[in-house]
């Protein structure tokens, strides 16, 4: 008997086996905003560091990106908690508006004195589009299961 080959008994239909998957296109598009808005998140307070006089490496945006790359249609079997870390920046946005007057327009420009409160919104919405696109996913990957 070779033991690579595969027994005869077995049915190699994956759905047979509990496998579901979400449509490729709909994983693609997920992986790409989730991995470049995690890359992003990374990026943008390099770039700013001499405009704010602080250089801040956002190890959370790495697990992030990270994340957004191992999106797959088989993805979303359990709690997409991606979804969760990337609601941390809208938080972060509303602490930076309350701590700081959002309605002064220098706030909102790049400058020695103030945050960027205009790429924590950039950053903010990219992040809740983000998590609509997980939880679209997740969705479609248990009404997937549903209907089995």
């Amino acid at each position: 008997m070779n033991p690579y080959e595969a027994p005869r008994h077995a049915s190699l239909d994956f759905t047979r086996r509990g496998v579901t998957l979400i449509p490729r296109p709909l994983a693609a598009h997920t992986r790409k905003v989730v991995n470049r808005f995690g890359l992003f998140q990374l990026i943008w307070p390099i770039t700013v560091a001499y405009w704010t006089d602080s250089l801040v490496l956002d190890f959370w945006a790495l697990f992030i990106a990270t994340n957004g790359l191992r999106v797959t249609p088989a993805s979303f079997k359990r709690f997409p908690w991606t979804a969760v870390m990337c609601c941390v920046y809208p938080i972060a946005l509303v602490v930076s508006a309350t701590t700081y007057d959002a309605l002064n327009i220098w706030n909102w420009i790049p400058s020695r004195s103030s945050p960027v409160l205009l790429l924590q919104l950039v950053s903010a919405g990219w992040a809740v589009y983000a998590v609509w696109c997980i939880f679209q996913c997740y969705y479609a990957h248990q009404r997937s299961q549903d209907t089995e």
